[in-house]
């Protein structure tokens, strides 16, 4: 690169860390390497006048100096590829997830790298972006991106790990069957994260590689591979959360919802998923944004069969003391197997455990109302809440 074009890969990286999903600048320069492989120098010098503020092409294009139809283009290529959302009066596009219909006058902004370009990019491109990928969250990137609060994605509670009870008074992003009756289909993707597995190593675990989006797109949309019917999607759904898959939900508000709602997810493995492999590298211990809820082992009915142990992502339930068995035929040196207890600190309230469960001995239970998490009502409030927690961190 020549030095004017180092320039616009610097303004680019700071354009992106300056928003709250941060974008951490390194000393070995990593993350310009990132960008370089993802996107040429023209859509790069572009894409660094962008910020987190819609604008129209028109606004973008006299700022810059450069003819708007030229503008438009560019930025409408890079919509599919994540580097830039496309926004409406209802919400931000999905950036390379959803082509959806946008009504009003167009307005773009600044994407962030993950959740963002980085997935768009992962799939197209190669080993040596997943290297430097890692390289970047072990520098700095996976601290910058991950330790904020609130984090880049939530964890809802699978279905049926919650009571009956505990859903009629869910807050609505939680609402998996209620998303799954406002669309007639859905759109299910490959797990960019076991992607980068197999990649990285040339391999990755046995669970399905068909697992993130459910999306719901419109009823008109045809069927096909990665677009199934709700039948299909909710069965699919069910069964990875009997895999063991764990929520990790996008806020409703980034969907085009008027209003926090789930309106898909990621389902995640903790040997596959970034946000749960991430943090690992960075040497952090916060990942997804926990649940409002925790699991709760009832020792009695628990058989110390360690289904759950196997099942949580993040080890957070364990063995306890074995206890010295009685009667004649005891031997002395022989304990039976500690009942299963929860770590609360390391439970993220994803319900695996609960629906894995083989004598119902797990319940999830409500965190403290000073623990409790309100999440925001807006991407614009999300936005603000996590650029005032980074700002409180320095």
């Amino acid at each position: 690169m020549t030095a004017e074009s180092i320039d616009v890969y610097e303004r680019l990286a700071d354009a992106l860390d300056a928003l709250p999903n941060g974008f951490a600048r390194t000393e070995s320069g990593v993350e310009l390497k990132l960008i370089e492989m993802a996107f040429t120098e023209e859509e790069v010098s572009l894409a660094g006048h962008l910020t987190r503020f819609p604008e129209t092409a028109a606004e973008i294009a006299a700022r810059v100096g450069r003819d708007e139809a030229e503008v438009t283009a560019l930025l409408e290529s890079l919509v599919p590829r994540g580097l830039v959302s496309l926004n409406s009066a209802a919400g931000t596009a999905g950036g390379g997830v959803l082509d959806q219909k946008v009504e009003g006058e167009k307005k773009y902004r600044l994407r962030p790298f993950l959740v963002g370009w980085y997935e768009a990019s992962m799939r197209r491109l190669d080993k040596e972006f997943a290297e430097l990928f890692e390289q970047f969250v072990i520098e700095g990137g996976g601290e910058r991106i991950f330790a904020p609060r609130p984090g880049v994605l939530g964890v809802v509670p699978v279905r049926g790990s919650l009571s009956p009870e505990q859903m009629a008074e869910a807050e609505p992003h939680l609402d998996i069957d209620a998303h799954f009756e406002r669309h007639d289909r859905f759109l299910v993707i490959d797990c960019v994260c076991k992607r980068e597995a197999e990649v990285l190593k040339g391999h990755s675990c046995k669970k399905p590689m068909k697992r993130c989006g459910f999306v719901g797109l419109p009823p008109q949309t045809p069927l096909g591979e990665t677009v199934v019917g709700r039948e299909e999607a909710s069965k699919l759904l069910t069964k990875l959360g009997r895999l063991g898959h764990v929520n990790l939900a996008f806020y409703g508000f980034t969907m085009f919802a008027d209003a926090p709602q789930f309106v898909g997810t990621c389902n995640c493995c903790s040997c596959c998923c970034g946000l749960f492999h991430g943090p690992k590298l960075a040497g952090i211990e916060d990942g997804p944004q926990k649940s409002n809820y925790r699991a709760v082992i009832d020792p009695d009915p628990c058989t110390a069969c360690g289904a759950c142990i196997k099942r949580c992502p993040t080890d957070a339930i364990s063995e306890g003391p074995g206890r010295m068995p009685t009667g004649p035929a005891c031997v002395a040196v022989a304990l039976d197997p500690g009942k299963s207890e929860v770590e609360r600190d390391k439970c993220i309230g994803c319900g695996v455990c609960v629906i894995g469960c083989p004598t119902d001995a797990i319940v999830m239970e409500p965190v403290s109302e000073e623990e409790w998490f309100h999440v925001p009502s807006s991407m614009a409030e999300w936005e603000e809440m996590r650029l005032a927690n980074m700002a409180a961190e320095k």
